[in-house]
């Protein structure tokens, strides 16, 4: 869902209760390409949700409309945006956590040979 960030944050500080966008605005928005299912209907307001619908949904908007003809998305709050305590527009990106776990690894693997140097120096210190 990360990828989708830039459109949470979007949706979230949108004023009204509507939003039409152009698949090119959305794009701009995201700074990158739709991918090519989103062509489709289903990709947007499809019988199975999908992880992506998360970015709209745990905003309280909904897709009420998709205009293949013209290439646009139509979004509609479902509920106040006062109402609304978006979980993903603040949770940690998948590549935030694992930039995170990243940084954790290599902070245990710095200490742990700043410990084995240390030890080294002081078996040295004792046999002299």
């Amino acid at each position: 869902m990360s990828k989708y960030l830039p459109l949470s944050e979007h949706l979230s500080r949108h004023a009204g209760d509507e939003w039409r966008a152009s698949f090119a605005d959305i794009e701009k928005v995201l700074r990158a390409s739709l991918p090519k299912a989103a062509q489709q209907n289903a990709w947007w307001v499809g019988e199975v949700e999908k992880p992506h619908h998360r970015t709209w949904l745990d905003l309280g908007w909904r897709v009420e409309a998709v205009d293949k003809a013209a290439g646009t998305i139509t979004f509609r709050r479902d509920r106040p945006a006062d109402e609304v305590h978006p979980q993903s527009a603040n949770a940690p990106s998948d590549r935030q956590r694992a930039i995170g776990v990243t940084a954790l690894v290599g902070g245990a693997v710095a200490v742990i040979a700043g410990l084995g140097v240390l030890a080294a120096r002081m078996l040295k210190a004792r046999r002299a």
